[in-house]
């Protein structure tokens, strides 16, 4: 153990003998696992929220199709879809669009007589949990876009081109905003009036199922009863939702081809040979008596602690940009080129598999690249390589 710590020691003091060298490839080593840790990082937070919020979603929601297109859905439906056994509660919505002129944003427009689910925060004027008469509550991006504040009318654009200004009573926190940062919840009575939706029919029905076994066997009935419905569960969205951050974080990382491609122009340099100055030191160490596996020790730990520092750095730098700037590099990328992007806290874990993934895809690589090199010098005869 001395004689590893010694040859440890060794190759800490032959960095430090060349300490541009090393500074410049730990700097280069420590933004690429700063990217490429930020990327894992934020993907994964994004995965996280979306399930967290999504977890209150009905487990499934019919909507009636024609001709590939959504329509409206009869109302009446919910009480045969609440026939079916295994069913609980059955809700129709009413929600849709309407295009903002101030902002050039699409809001979402939501029919409820009470803030939709638990999962949804707001602060504001007292609204019981089910009653939500004459106001209106807003998502935070959309309030701090128009510079709203409680008991301001927001205007809104009916079918007919009439405006209809309710009272916001409340606005929902950052907790929520990946769902409601562009959202605006009215009375089912009054957004049915802003659209110029019969009461007899619907945007979509909400289905809770009992057993979570059943849903696709209750899936398979409404179908069954209705040829003309679609059905969409909650397992769906949430991989809906997945497949969209898989694609936006594949955008990025064909852009860190670039920096994987340098880095690895860097490593097969590494490999192919070492300068004149390493030469001579391998050729002196084993002059003095140093073995060949000593040799490659020392080369070894040298590769360990430039990997080990670059590694540390990046994942502290990474740590600092989402928490501090809030991953402003990609984050209109992974969220969306909406006017009304979702701002919410990113709470970035280091779990095992983000870790053995920096750990493959740049420690691994260079530290076995310093053996390469190391060998070839160690395996050849001391007087020829102090004559190279």
């Amino acid at each position: 153990m001395i004689r590893h710590l010694r040859i440890f020691d060794f190759a800490i003091a032959a960095l430090r003998r060349n300490p541009a060298k090393t500074l410049v490839v730990v700097v280069v080593y420590s933004l690429l696992v700063a990217i490429m840790a930020s990327l894992l990082f934020y993907l994964r937070a994004c995965r996280r929220e979306s399930r967290h919020l999504l977890a209150d979603s009905p487990e499934i929601i019919v909507q009636r199709v024609r001709g590939g297109r959504h329509e409206l859905t009869p109302v009446d439906r919910a009480d045969g879809i609440r026939e079916i056994r295994g069913v609980g509660v059955v809700t129709p919505r009413v929600w849709g669009y309407s295009y903002d002129p101030p902002t050039g944003a699409t809001l979402t427009l939501w029919g409820a007589d009470g803030v939709p689910s638990k999962s949804l925060d707001f602060v504001g004027e007292d609204v019981e949990p089910n009653s939500l008469r004459d106001g209106c509550v807003v998502g935070s991006g959309l309030a701090d876009l128009r510079f709203l504040g409680i008991g301001d009318r927001f205007p809104i654009r009916r079918w007919d081109g009439t405006l209809f200004a309710p009272r916001v009573v409340g606005i929902f926190t950052a907790r929520s905003a990946l769902l409601t940062n562009d959202l605006v919840v009215l009375p089912t009575s009054d957004l049915r009036r802003v659209f110029g939706i019969d009461d007899d029919l619907c945007t979509d029905i909400s289905v809770e199922v009992y057993n979570p076994n059943e849903i696709a066997n209750v899936a398979g009935k409404i179908l069954e009863r209705w040829p003309d419905a679609r059905t969409v569960t909650r397992t769906q969205i949430l991989q809906t939702y997945d497949a969209i951050f898989d694609w936006r974080g594949g955008l990025w990382t064909a852009m860190l081809m670039c920096c994987i491609a340098a880095f690895a122009i860097l490593i097969w340099d590494k490999g192919t040979g070492l300068t004149e100055e390493e030469f001579r030191t391998i050729g002196l160490l084993k002059a003095t008596g140093w073995k060949s596996r000593e040799v490659m020790e020392l080369k070894f730990f040298e590769g360990i602690v430039v990997s080990a520092i670059s590694l540390v750095s990046g994942l502290i730098i990474a740590q600092v940009h989402l928490l501090w700037f809030d991953g402003f590099i990609f984050a209109r990328v992974i969220k969306g080129w909406s006017v009304l992007f979702p701002s919410f806290a990113i709470n970035p874990v280091l779990d095992a598999s983000t870790l053995l993934i920096c750990i493959a895809l740049t420690m691994v690589p260079y530290a076995v690249a310093s053996l390469i090199p190391s060998w070839r010098a160690s395996v050849s005869d001391p007087d020829t390589v102090l004559r190279t």
